[in-house]
């Protein structure tokens, strides 16, 4: 017996979607605007502030109990866009600021009850690293990141002023203040999160120096790192299941970039990114996730690469991205080992 489509429950599940969506919309929105405000006002290498808005936007809601906890955030983040910026500025820097770096911002702003709570800034690092700037326009990008950050605050501040605000969290920055205070107790390789900030400081310090190595600093070239940092986790079977949907997600992204991608127009390209991002937050299927990652990434380097060099390039950081992560979680699964039979 043929079994009937369920037509009510499949309608009230689109309808709880796209309620969801365009609640999320605005988040996205705003932040993209500032962006192309910034690319307007001061330039390109400052206008990935926008990017790295929406996740504060939809990480970041539920945490700024105030001004005096929105500014210490504010603070953390220009920190991390001056350091990023000066690992940039060349080869030798690049070699030693994303060996340590990495670290540091895994170790001072994750605790066992926020192990996630990197993500952001970690994000954040390599972000502004993929647009380079000089010394002297150091100072430029940290106004263009004030004037976001302000602009951002007064959205969250009306839009969001009904999400339930976790008042008893630990903010950001009181955490980087107490694992600053008690690093002799929480700096313990035994701890699995610090075990994950030397294993994922040493992977984007490879993936980051041989970018600088090989090719000039642009979005694309940074495609590496980020997919390596997007896919590495604490926990190990969250990361494996993560490289899975990161294939069968590259898959799935590249084959709808193939079919539909050219019949967007290059001027609503802005639209199709609110669309996309918003999609992103909206759904939990972490396979649809990494194709709207794929197509999001391959929609800002259609201009220089065409098609073609976009899903080949696309693939190819994919794959060494996932062959390097492998690499080190056979070199960790040896370690354990060793250390199990000298304790025997």
């Amino acid at each position: 017996m043929t079994k009937k489509i369920d037509f009510e429950r499949i309608f009230k599940t689109m309808q709880r979607y796209l309620k969801k969506f365009f609640k999320i919309l605005p988040n996205v929105v705003i932040p993209l605007l500032i962006m192309v405000f910034i690319q307007n006002c001061f330039g390109t290498n400052h206008s990935v502030i926008g990017i790295i808005l929406i996740f504060v936007c939809m990480l970041k809601v539920n945490e700024l109990k105030s001004v005096k906890t929105y500014m210490q955030m504010s603070f953390m983040m220009i920190v991390i866009a001056i350091l990023a910026s000066v690992a940039s500025l060349n080869l030798y820097t690049s070699v030693v600021f994303n060996l340590i770096i990495p670290f540091i911002i895994i170790y001072l702003t994750t605790a066992k009850q926020k192990e996630s709570n990197y993500f952001l800034y970690g994000y954040e690092y390599i972000m502004f690293q993929s647009y380079p700037i000089s010394i002297a326009e150091i100072p430029l990008r940290i106004l263009t990141i004030i004037i976001a950050l302000t602009i951002c605050y007064i959205y969250m501040k009306f839009y969001n002023r009904k999400e339930k605000i976790d008042h008893n969290l630990v903010s950001d920055f009181d955490l980087v203040v107490y694992n600053i205070k008690h690093i002799k107790k929480e700096l313990n390789f035994k701890i699995p999160r610090i075990r994950f900030a030397v294993r994922t400081a040493f992977i984007l310090w490879i993936t980051c120096v041989f970018m600088d190595f090989v090719t000039d600093r642009t979005v694309r070239s940074y495609w590496l790192p980020l997919i390596t940092y997007s896919c590495l986790e604490i926990d190990n079977q969250k990361q494996k299941s993560k490289l899975l949907s990161q294939i069968g997600g590259a898959t799935i992204g590249i084959g709808i970039f193939i079919i539909f991608f050219h019949w967007i127009p290059t001027n609503a390209l802005l639209v199709f990114m609110a669309i996309a991002f918003t999609a992103l937050f909206t759904i939990n299927n972490q396979y649809l996730k990494k194709a709207i990652g794929t197509i999001l990434g391959m929609s800002f380097v259609i201009p220089s690469l065409g098609e073609f060099g976009a899903i080949l390039l696309r693939y190819t950081y994919v794959m060494v991205a996932i062959f390097i992560i492998a690499i080190f979680e056979y070199l960790r699964i040896v370690v354990r080992k060793i250390e199990r039979q000298i304790a025997q």
